[in-house]
């Protein structure tokens, strides 16, 4: 039986719950999961008897073993391994979950592809997505955690009680497929929903920062989540990304948060693989 995470780990999660009010179904189906759901995928899965014996290159084309990959780093823990067929080709692949350590940031769920007897190699990772594996080998990735200081405080979150409150967008579906991970195509209504979300969120009152240290409620990080969903979902083109957000973000700083919201993209898509 695994350990549980660590204590900062499961504080970081459990401040991004909070700030969930409802199931992100368009876009992830599974991104409220509990605690023991989520080490469900290494539990159930294949272990290696010998992890000393077993050969992984990583991403950085460095040679070591699983069980030196696995080891216990400074404020964090000995990782979590599995091998499971995510793409049905009748090879099982390493799935490694490892944590950086840090307030809020990061776990790193990484795929490694058997390329011979007791050897892997790297083909691809999440990074700050609290991703997950579900049963159909879907792979859920959270832009929460990448979008959590957006002009706020990380547990900060735009929240809407009424009837019409826009409908949480913050994740996308992956598929591990042919040694690198890919985007599932996402839901029909997505698109529909996320112009509506934005449109709502734009006929809300202007938060004015008056200084670089100054926080909104959440408003401008739910511009970002749609955004960058609607990025991921819908052919990573940056341009359209932009017509879309000068369309319904017509406020005094508009080039400031436009700028910030092509930083931590940016950011996004250099520290994950899909």
């Amino acid at each position: 039986m695994y350990f549980k995470k660590p204590l900062l780990f499961v504080f970081a999660f459990f401040s991004i719950a909070v700030c969930w009010a409802q199931n992100d179904s368009l876009a992830n189906k599974d991104s409220m999961i509990s605690e023991d759901d989520w080490l469900q995928f290494f539990e159930k899965n294949e272990k290696l008897l010998k992890p000393e014996k077993v050969i992984v290159i990583t991403k950085e084309k460095k040679t070591v073993t699983l069980q030196s990959l696995l080891k216990k780093e400074e404020f964090a823990p000995e990782a979590l391994y599995a091998l499971a067929d995510l793409d049905g080709d009748g090879k099982k692949e390493l799935v490694v979950w490892s944590f950086t350590g840090g307030a809020h940031c990061c776990d790193v769920l990484s795929f490694y592809k058997n390329i011979a007897a007791s050897k892997y190699q790297y083909a691809g990772r999440t990074f700050a997505g609290n991703s997950r594996i579900n049963d159909s080998s879907e792979i859920s990735y959270n832009f929460y955690e990448m979008f959590g200081y957006f002009f706020t405080c990380y547990a900060c979150a735009y929240t809407d009680t009424t009837d019409v409150a826009p409908i949480p967008v913050q994740s996308v579906l992956l598929k591990y497929k042919k040694g690198r991970l890919m985007l599932l195509p996402p839901d029909k209504e997505l698109r529909s929903v996320i112009h509506d979300n934005l449109a709502k969120l734009s006929e809300q009152p202007y938060k004015t920062l008056p200084d670089a240290y100054s926080q909104d409620d959440g408003w401008r990080k739910e511009f970002a989540l749609n955004l960058a969903v609607y990025f991921y979902s819908f052919g990573k083109n940056l341009a359209e990304t932009q017509k879309l957000f000068n369309r319904y973000y017509r406020f005094p700083d508009t080039k400031k948060v436009w700028a910030e919201f092509v930083k931590t993209l940016n950011y996004v898509r250099r520290q994950n693989d899909f």
